[in-house]
């Protein structure tokens, strides 16, 4: 990748994510390209993701330059395979892992030249470079924390050493963003102080802007959709799965579309199987992007979710981009965003609850102002909006410390 940067004004700034979109699983991480996208309508982004790699076959380091949807990225695929010894194993792990985010990010400086900001996505490891170029370049870094991990019905933040180095990182990053004010005040429960935490919501991608809704809420067959990773333990898909039973048992004016993919895919299919319910009330779309999805949920009117526990789903967005009402459990941050004017709140679990509202749903005994849902999801998070917002903050904290 050999490109010049042309545009010396804007600021550069450096993006180092845990996760990212990648050749094994487009999914992860999606919502942070979409915030290097976004940055980048305004600043000059590259991002560098590393990626380990188990199994024979693997170079050490395998380097990959693209650019994707014009940001600059390079991500670096190297080997896992550290054989038998396991304290030795795991310390050529961490070698590899570090080793892997130099290459990448001298590769980037082919685009960048210099880097005014470096902007961490999820700690903790790369909380250490971010470190070094503070300390040691006196190059201000700004962290944005997407997991769950610190929310107490998780309670996976866990480790003495893992706890001291997050904050310390966190107390020397120049600003910490969160997709909702929920997520900061959990980190924050666990001692993880920062003067500048910042609220910024997830991006639309540009697919969901000013896309006509198929199935309004008066539609005869309503069509619902419920889109996620497929893990039970947090999604909570066997519930979605028995409440639907028992109104298929009763109803059949609806459809719901099951979409995505993930470790319990196979495992609720056959459980929808074990339930005996009809495949003209449920079918399973497995993996769906772009285009696709944009077009399934097109054809909806109600969006289901139903997590045990969720810091702010992206669906949440795209949903309201494309004019739909959202059926969610208060969780996490979602009742900073869903209220009702977009959308009903119910509790964790109460599978009653659910049953009662899609019913309540599917007698339109809800009102939703689709258009009004449409533009107020476009004026939070458009693409444009979320850059300004990231443009601003880099703006404040670029430069040296």
């Amino acid at each position: 990748m050999t490109i010049s940067n042309s545009n010396t004004e804007k600021i550069n700034v450096l993006y180092l994510s845990r996760w990212y979109p990648n050749r094994y699983d487009p999914m992860p991480g999606l919502f942070i390209q979409r915030h290097a996208e976004a940055a980048n309508m305004y600043c000059n982004v590259a991002v560098v993701y590393v990626h380990a790699v188990s199994g024979n076959g693997q170079k050490k380091y395998e380097i990959v330059s693209e650019k994707i949807n014009g940001v600059p990225t390079v991500k670096v695929y190297y080997s896992n395979n550290v054989g038998d010894v396991p304290l030795i194993g795991r310390f050529v792990k961490m070698w590899r892992f570090y080793r892997a985010n130099m290459l990448g990010i001298r590769s980037v400086k082919e685009y960048l030249g210099h880097f005014d900001l470096v902007h961490i996505h999820i700690l903790s490891r790369l909380g250490l470079i971010g470190l070094y170029y503070k300390w040691f370049r006196n190059i201000n870094f700004v962290v944005s924390e997407h997991w769950s991990r610190y929310l107490t019905a998780t309670a996976s933040f866990n480790g003495l050493l893992r706890k001291w180095f997050t904050r310390l990182v966190v107390r020397n990053a120049a600003a910490v963003t969160t997709v909702t004010a929920n997520l900061a005040v959990a980190m924050r429960s666990h001692k993880l102080e920062n003067n500048n935490y910042i609220v910024l919501p997830n991006v639309l991608s540009p697919g969901f802007i000013n896309i006509k809704n198929n199935n309004p809420s008066g539609a005869a067959i309503k069509n619902i959709v419920h889109i996620s990773c497929f893990e039970d333990k947090s999604k909570n898909i066997s519930g979605i799965l028995r409440v639907i039973k028992r109104l298929a048992d009763m109803r059949d004016d609806f459809h719901i579309a099951m979409i995505g993919d993930g470790m319990d895919y196979i495992k609720m299919k056959k459980y929808a199987i074990s339930l005996n319910i009809p495949s003209k009330i449920l079918s399973f779309k497995g993996l769906l992007e772009d285009k696709e999805l944009v077009a399934e949920m097109g054809n909806a009117s109600l969006s289901l979710i139903f997590s045990n526990y969720e810091n702010f789903p992206v669906v949440i967005n795209e949903s309201f981009s494309l004019g739909i009402a959202v059926i969610s459990t208060r969780v996490g941050g979602i009742p900073e965003y869903v209220n009702d004017e977009n959308g009903i709140l119910l509790d964790a679990g109460d599978e009653e609850e659910l049953f009662t509202r899609l019913n309540m749903f599917l007698d339109d005994k809800y009102s939703f102002d689709s258009e009004k849902i449409k533009q107020n999801a476009i004026a939070d998070f458009s693409m444009e909006n979320v850059g300004k917002k990231l443009m601003d903050i880099y703006k404040r904290f670029a430069g040296r410390p």
